[in-house]
């Protein structure tokens, strides 16, 4: 965000899918905005969401937004997803602020330390006492009134343990974190990302979900939707919403009256897709910089250029994605180079 903000067109210059008529209508679309919002571009993979995500963000920055980008596949396997979300907001506050974003983080640290999940898991693994001894401090600091639950819990006869007491503690305390203060202390992070702006919101972009591990991209979403509808933040995610439907299908079984997974969460939900004339386009500009040395014969049929024609033609009519794509050009490629020293047909390779 304090980096040098490109102008529109510089950050489109490496479009080759039409994407900047699309990022233009997206930055449209953002700054009609005038309440918090959910969003989800959503394409398969190898479709140039990446690409996108880049040039689209230098655009909404010289439109005057300020937005936030975070590649999750950066943090897999980092820990909390909620702590990672709030982390990347805080590395984000310019110098000399970062005692609000901080208190953010802090504040995400709580709510991940003293989740009910996470102790169910851990009592799980590990057992009830163990981890109560090391929680339940943090629990008691975040519930004042602690003291009073206790004696409630003595006065049923000692019929529920004291684990079982620390575990309605460290529920409740969480409770309270989730309702108070990290919804505080996002306001103030907004505010802090925002000092010395035209803006008043933080628009932040959230890429890779979809190569994350199952289990981390599922916990993202879950975790996050404490985050999701803040005022003063639109998030993007850019997903490949049929493996996501995918992952949810396996984790929560088949939603009733065909509800999409991804609905729980995004308000509106956009498509990223080029038109087939400027996939060919850019998949026949691709196959021209193909490096065959002798062609098989004189006859135009041989050539480079008709074997880029094919390429484009074929990839359109199988559906291929621009990644998939390169795969292919890329073994073409090593053919011709493994035999530069004899004839070859560059399209029948293609065919091959």
């Amino acid at each position: 965000m304090n980096g040098i903000v490109l102008p529109a067109e510089d950050a489109w210059k490496d479009d080759k899918l039409g994407y900047s008529e699309i990022g233009h209508a997206f930055t449209n679309l953002i700054q009609s905005l005038d309440t918090e919002k959910v969003i989800s571009i959503e394409a398969g993979f190898g479709r140039g969401k990446t690409f996108f995500r880049r040039a689209w963000a230098e655009q909404l920055r010289s439109a005057g937004e300020v937005v936030i980008e975070v590649d999750l596949q950066q943090s897999d396997h980092s820990g909390d997803p909620l702590i990672t979300l709030l982390g990347a907001l805080v590395d984000a506050i310019p110098k000399g602020t970062n005692t609000t974003g901080q208190r953010a983080l802090e504040s995400a640290k709580k709510v991940g330390a003293l989740s009910f999940r996470a102790l169910t898991r851990a009592i799980l693994r590990e057992g009830a006492e163990e981890v109560f001894e090391t929680l339940s401090d943090a629990a008691i600091d975040q519930l004042k009134d602690f003291d009073a639950l206790d004696d409630i819990i003595k006065g049923v006869g000692g019929e529920m343990s004291k684990v079982a007491g620390q575990l309605i503690a460290s529920q409740m305390a969480a409770e309270r974190v989730r309702k108070t203060e990290l919804p505080n202390q996002l306001e103030a992070l907004r505010n802090a990302l925002i000092d010395g702006t035209q803006s008043e919101r933080v628009v932040v972009i959230i890429d890779e979900l979809d190569r994350c591990h199952p289990e981390y991209a599922i916990s993202f979403l879950e975790s996050t939707k404490l985050i999701f509808g803040r005022s003063g933040f639109v998030f993007c995610l850019m997903v490949n919403s049929a493996y996501l439907e995918n992952l949810a299908r396996h984790r929560f079984g088949v939603a009733q009256d065909d509800e999409k997974y991804l609905d729980k969460f995004v308000d509106i939900r956009l498509k990223l897709a080029p038109q087939n004339e400027t996939f060919k386009a850019a998949v026949y500009e691709m196959a021209c910089d193909l490096p065959l040395k002798i062609a098989y014969g004189d006859n135009e049929a041989f050539s480079v250029k008709r074997a880029a024609e094919l390429a484009s033609t074929l990839a359109v009519e199988c559906g291929f994605s621009i990644r998939k794509t390169k795969r292919v050009l890329l073994k073409i490629e090593l053919a011709l180079r493994c035999y530069a020293d004899r004839p070859l047909e560059a399209d029948l390779k293609l065919i091959e």
